[in-house]
């Protein structure tokens, strides 16, 4: 008897140290997109090995220079969601999430356009990578690759940061796009601010587009763990 004295027999929460939150929002020449979303490990905490859900939603408006239309340029606004599977793999400094799923968009135009396959409400299949390494103590490298058939989007972006200060974060950041309709480039720069509990991420630099006019672009980012 006493043998469970002093033991914790609190089951533990499902989502604490297993439950991470991000939103942001992204501003261009031509367009402006918002998101949000959530990943949960469900088998066990965010730093381990093993299952991974995700699901994320988002929308905006951007403009494009189409001859098919009366002026020349068309608006659309843009909404999506997705749900996600995947896996976590740890390597050493080296982390790899591998997800796929579904992902549903719909575009709506101002003006009807027959060449542009981007429009109503298409659902298509997503697959995602996300690699993160803490190379150092002074140095963090990420990388993005994924594509779906909702919209024949492909996408890769990259970030390089140095931790220059007990406050912030400094690095550099390219990404790239393509789809049925266009394809894009950008390259900047970045500021983290990693605080307790929380990230807070500013970016902002050049963008290339065929089908837009060339410009800066700004976005603001947050990473919130639970």
């Amino acid at each position: 008897m006493g043998g469970d004295v002093g033991i914790d027999k609190t089951p533990p929460n499902a989502f604490t140290d297993r439950l991470y939150f991000y939103s942001g929002v992204d501003v261009a020449r031509d367009n402006v997109y918002g998101w949000a979303g959530a990943a949960w490990s469900p088998s066990g905490l965010m730093d381990q090995e093993g299952l991974r859900i995700r699901l994320q939603g988002g929308g905006g408006q951007y403009r494009y220079r189409t001859p098919d239309v009366a002026g020349g340029w068309n608006t659309v606004n843009k909404t999506e969601g997705e749900l996600l599977v995947g896996w976590q793999f740890l390597r050493g400094p080296h982390a790899l999430a591998v997800y796929g799923g579904v992902n549903v968009t719909q575009n709506l135009l101002d003006q009807p356009d027959p060449l542009n396959r981007e429009q109503g409400t298409a659902v298509g299949a997503k697959a995602l990578a996300e690699w993160y390494c803490s190379y150092d103590p002074h140095w963090t490298f990420t990388g993005t690759i994924g594509g779906s058939t909702a919209d024949g989007r492909a996408f890769i972006r990259g970030t390089a940061g140095r931790h220059v200060h007990e406050l912030f974060d400094l690095g550099t950041e390219v990404g790239a796009s393509t789809d049925w309709l266009s394809q894009d480039a950008r390259a900047g720069l970045f500021i983290a601010a990693p605080l307790p509990g929380r990230q807070w991420r500013a970016s902002g630099g050049w963008r290339w587009s065929s089908d837009s006019d060339d410009g800066p672009y700004a976005s603001l980012s947050l990473y919130a763990p639970f």
